[in-house]
């Protein structure tokens, strides 16, 4: 039999980074590890209790009119902390932590991203903290309150129509200022952290990067103001790597203009990475693993199909065909149709079809095996109970409240 999805990979000590181990987080929803398959997935244990209201001792944060809070625990056991004012809805919460999560999972085998656990620490240490304003941000409106901000106007739900319309004037900044988070306290820029040679590396790239033209490409004269300001504070390589990571996960390939971040980048989707900045492909890979190994939870306006492959006649996937899990959220009767990397398929309360493509692909139950009656129809499963009737195709793993079962079992 096939192994089970998530079992770990193990490599070589490389560059700052420790032994390789597992490219997803694990199943308790903190950094590193592999999953239980005898067990509820982490998708179900994760419906409630990650999203609190502030815990006492914080009233700074409440007093700017902060209300929720949820943390990722480092392996030194201690917090990395995210705090949302009112308006920001409980899945742009879910998406911020999962990112973050995604950012501290090990990736096996690369130089300075094969064990993060000290990256993790380092920011546990240098209490990083990810604030969630409500609104856009205005210069002089900043919450007094020492944390990265990642604003309402900036965050949005995947599969909601923001996502699927990419609506660039309020553009998806979440993966730059959760990056900024890791870069500034755990890579370390202006305070000490876990990987000084790769710190250096992306500096001396993103000055680079600027006199051969790739990045801070003039397209206005307020961009040579911007580079100034960076280089005083010493933000050059945060901002330069910040752009490699959007265009490199396809947030800029709808942008109907040449480039990423509105042209300031000289490329816009992972191919033109690699041709225009081969250098900050590298940096990346170095750190980040290809797919986006986080669990999207979709907005439950979503309708029809949620497509994770590419399509050059629907935009949002320039985006979405890196995305590995997908979680339905609501009611609504919509679907979910994987790509070639080993996807982990959850609907919602609704009647959903789940098409795994290829790979070995995962449908998720929470409902323990026996809450289900299973039929099968050629090369089409129908599972039905709590969550509706829901259709797999071409799903090589189920994932019921009590444990893992190949469909070949079922």
């Amino acid at each position: 039999m096939t192994a089970a999805p998530g079992s770990t990979g193990v490599g070589t000590t490389a560059g700052d980074g420790g032994s390789a181990g597992d490219t997803r987080a694990d199943e308790t929803g903190e950094t590193g590890g592999s999953p239980d398959s005898g067990s509820a997935h982490r998708s179900c244990q994760e419906d409630e209790g990650v999203i609190q209201a502030i815990p006492a001792g914080f009233d700074n944060y409440a007093a700017e009119g902060f209300d929720r809070y949820a943390e990722v625990i480092a392996p030194n056991g201690l917090p990395i902390r995210i705090f949302a004012q009112d308006q920001v809805s409980d899945l742009m919460i879910h998406r911020a932590r999962n990112l973050l999560r995604f950012y501290l999972a090990d990736v096996a085998g690369s130089m300075y991203g094969a064990d993060k656990d000290d990256v993790a620490n380092f920011m546990a240490d240098n209490e990083a903290v990810l604030a969630m304003p409500n609104g856009a941000h205005t210069e002089g409106n900043e919450p007094n309150v020492p944390a990265q901000p990642l604003y309402q106007d900036e965050a949005p739900v995947d599969g909601s129509a923001w996502y699927l319309d990419n609506d660039y004037e309020h553009r998806d900044a979440a993966l730059e200022e959760i990056f900024h988070l890791v870069h500034d306290t755990g890579i370390g820029t202006n305070i000490p952290g876990a990987r000084p040679k790769y710190q250096a590396l992306l500096d001396a790239e993103a000055r680079a990067s600027i006199e051969d033209g790739r990045w801070a490409i003039p397209i206005d004269p307020g961009v040579a103001r911007w580079i100034e300001e960076l280089d005083a504070e010493g933000s050059l390589a945060q901002e330069y790597i910040a752009s490699v990571i959007d265009s490199y996960y396809g947030l800029w390939g709808a942008f109907d203009e040449p480039g990423g971040m509105w042209g300031i980048y000289i490329a816009k989707t992972r191919a033109e990475v690699y041709r225009l900045d081969a250098p900050g492909a590298a940096l990346l890979e170095h750190f980040l693993p290809p797919y986006l190994d986080y669990e999207a939870r979709l907005d439950p306006t979503l309708t029809g199909t949620f497509a994770m492959r590419f399509d050059p006649a629907v935009p949002y996937t320039h985006k979405s065909q890196y995305l590995l899990q997908a979680t339905l959220t609501g009611t609504n009767d919509s679907s979910l149709l994987g790509n070639a990397g080993d996807n982990t398929l959850r609907g919602n309360a609704g009647n959903n079809r789940l098409d795994g493509g290829d790979g070995q692909d995962t449908a998720v139950f929470c409902g323990s095996r026996g809450d289900y009656t299973v039929s099968v129809d050629g090369k089409e499963i129908t599972v039905s109970g709590p969550d509706g009737n829901d259709t797999l195709v071409s799903v090589e793993w189920v994932h019921f409240g009590d444990g893992l079962v190949a469909t070949s079992d079922l």
